[in-house]
């Protein structure tokens, strides 16, 4: 009796250790398995950033190529044009003992035109992008928008922003798209835009005073799809606060210190 009741007693033992070993086994497994579910994807995100990165690079060179022979075109076949122009309107004018006043008008504007194409064409150098200065392009913007006496732009920022050159384009184009979208959709009249830097951190703050609206049922257009996508691309994060009063968007940026930039 007694060696049956210790038959009975290994048997349950054996039975309780098997199944803790089948049960640890089990555990180790899904531990395993979530394991590289995570890493594999971790490895998806990456392979996804990094394809990003490289569409973005891609899309870069192909610009700069694009508008370096724009620039070149403008420069060595229009400019050209754009000055004998104006040479031959200085010859009759001298020439005129009393030239009328649409003639000189005509010269002064010809000389306005050549050199806002001189301006032109030395932003589409590639040579330009490479030094891309935010400040000065959106300061340039604003003043010209601003012209129009139709909307005013104000425009708070630091001395220099501590990030590339490239990230600056990219910057540059967001809030390119954020006026267009408070002149275009929210008919805003007056937009303010702010920038701080912090430690490890740049803060862009574009408000306007147009009409708002509800983001979270808003159907997303290219404008807001734009804004995210170029956001996230510099690793940034960006939020919208909009009501009756106008439309606020936060956006932060990741930056560091030592970063020069031209």
């Amino acid at each position: 009796m007694q060696d049956k009741y210790q038959e009975v007693l290994i048997t349950v033992i054996a039975s309780i250790t098997l199944f803790l070993l089948v049960a640890t086994v089990m555990v180790l497994f899904l531990f395993q398995y979530q394991k590289k579910q995570s890493q594999y994807k971790q490895q998806v995100m990456l392979m996804q950033q990094a394809f990003s990165q490289q569409l973005l690079q891609s899309q870069i060179e192909t610009q700069e190529e694009t508008m370096g022979l724009l620039g070149k075109e403008l420069h060595d076949n229009i400019g050209q044009l754009l000055s004998s122009t104006k040479m031959l309107i200085g010859v009759t004018e001298r020439s005129l003992h009393n030239p009328p006043d649409t003639l000189i008008i005509a010269e002064d504007t010809l000389s306005k035109a050549i050199n806002e194409l001189r301006l032109l064409t030395k932003s589409l150098s590639k040579e330009w992008l490479q030094q891309f200065n935010f400040i000065e392009n959106l300061t340039a913007e604003a003043c010209r928008i601003n012209a129009s006496k139709k909307i005013t732009i104000a425009f708070t920022h630091p001395n220099k922003l501590l990030i590339e050159a490239d990230k600056q384009i990219i910057l540059f184009r967001i809030v390119q798209e954020a006026i267009q979208n408070a002149i275009k959709h929210a008919k805003a009249y007056f937009i303010n835009i702010s920038i701080v830097q912090k430690t490890a951190l740049l803060e862009l703050t574009i408000s306007d005073n147009g009409q708002g609206f509800d983001f979270a049922t808003v159907k997303k257009g290219l404008g807001i799809t734009n804004i995210e996508y170029r956001t996230h691309l510099l690793g940034g994060t960006v939020h919208w606060d909009s009501n009756f009063n106008g439309t606020t968007i936060y956006i932060q940026l990741p930056i560091k210190e030592e970063t020069i930039c031209k």
